[in-house]
């Protein structure tokens, strides 16, 4: 069994995850649809308990730990989510919490955010017009979402905005013109992920993101460490470019993002159905289970499936 290579050029113990950040998806419950959706690699209906999430956060905690992100479904529809997010940031003070939302359930993120719980909200909207804000068949109309997002900044939320390209170009620069219009300091524009495998983004992305350079004077960075590219506004504020490391089989790059752990307490580094999952809630083998997963960073699904693989994972 090889050993985990270091990631852009810094050295980290085996046991470490590779950039401190860890994607959680805390239940598979949801009150959206989406078509896209993952559900963060987790393909069972499932709620972890309270005691798990904290459990295997406890355990984490001393592998570089730096940030989590609790994702779902949608994690703000746990039942013990303010016992969580109140357990983490009272035993991890220095540990940033995330939380990815459809947006839906303001009053919850609201009295997480006044509590001082959240260092970030990630609230996904495809839609600057639209009855439904995502592409999903229920759900709130966009104006509502927006709306959110601006109660949130108005008690001191930080937020940023993600919206997954669907092709319209006029609506990408309506979500644009927005976050300028209301000082949201960063807009995410992904690309959407499926099991198409090529050699460069599609077409339609690369399009968009030419399109937008000529109208906005954009100057496209490439962040290597977060393995896209961002161009930065005339009012400093951010557009990320995410484009699909699954279709160009950037594993190693994606790698460098988070490791996520599904709602059955189960860790993998990828949302690829072929990727293989290791338990965590398995106390005596915790330790080996995870640098299994750490090991197999950056390796490109369709390996998985050989016969001469160096460890029999789970």
């Amino acid at each position: 069994m090889w050993i985990n290579r270091p990631l852009f050029g810094t050295k980290y113990s085996h046991l470490n995850l590779p950039s401190g950040n860890l994607r959680f998806s805390i239940t598979s419950k949801c009150n959206m649809n989406c078509r896209y959706c993952h559900r963060e690699g987790g393909r069972v209906k499932n709620e972890l308990p309270y005691v798990d999430v904290l459990r295997i956060i406890e355990k984490i905690a001393s592998c570089g730990l730096r940030k989590i992100r609790l994702t779902g479904g949608e994690a703000l529809l746990h039942k013990d989510i303010f016992k969580i997010c109140q357990k983490i940031k009272t035993r991890f003070p220095d540990v940033a919490l995330e939380v990815t939302t459809n947006g839906m359930a303001i009053d919850i993120l609201l009295r997480l955010i006044n509590a001082g719980y959240l260092d970030l909200v990630v609230v996904g909207i495809d839609y600057y017009d639209a009855p439904v804000s995502k592409n999903a068949t229920v759900g709130c109309s966009s104006k509502e979402i927006l709306g959110n997002i601006l109660k949130i900044k108005s008690v001191g939320g930080n937020v940023c905005v993600t919206s997954v390209f669907n092709g319209d170009l006029n609506n990408t620069e309506q979500m644009i013109d927005w976050g300028i219009r209301n000082n949201v300091h960063y807009l995410n524009i992904l690309e959407e992920i499926t099991n198409e495998v090529a050699d460069r983004p599609g077409i339609a992305f690369l399009n968009m993101m030419n399109h937008l350079a000529d109208k906005y004077c954009l100057r496209f960075v490439y962040n290597k460490t977060k393995t896209h590219y961002f161009a930065i506004l005339p009012n400093n504020n951010y557009i990320n470019f995410f484009h699909s490391h699954c279709r160009l089989r950037e594993c190693e790059s994606c790698a460098r993002a988070f490791l996520r752990v599904s709602c059955d307490g189960k860790i993998t580094q990828c949302l690829h159905p072929d990727t293989p999952e290791f338990p965590l809630l398995d106390e005596q083998n915790f330790q080996e289970n995870f640098r299994a997963a750490l090991t197999y960073l950056g390796t490109p699904p369709e390996k998985f499936s050989r016969k001469d693989l160096d460890f029999d994972y789970r």
